[in-house]
């Protein structure tokens, strides 16, 4: 498995969702944009298993909704 570092994970997040790095950082969840909506948190998840080589089970990814959230569940 890859380590995956906060700024990879904002990376992938504002990719995926088209929201500006800037407006996203540590603290950031889902319920702050409307564009982090279900779609896009599936899409945020296989990026980071694309990246990281490590499957995130299917019933933890409703939970992974902010970027601390992902990063605890990536380096527990």
């Amino acid at each position: 498995m890859k380590k995956i570092n906060v700024d990879q994970i904002i990376s992938i997040v504002s990719k995926t969702t088209k929201i500006p790095k800037k407006q996203i950082n540590i603290n950031s969840k889902s319920s702050d944009f409307y564009r982090w909506d279900s779609l896009a948190q599936v899409s945020i998840i296989i990026e980071i298993e694309k990246k990281t080589k490590k499957k995130i089970k299917t019933s933890k990814i409703g939970e992974l909704t902010s970027i601390k959230k992902i990063i605890k569940y990536l380096n527990y």
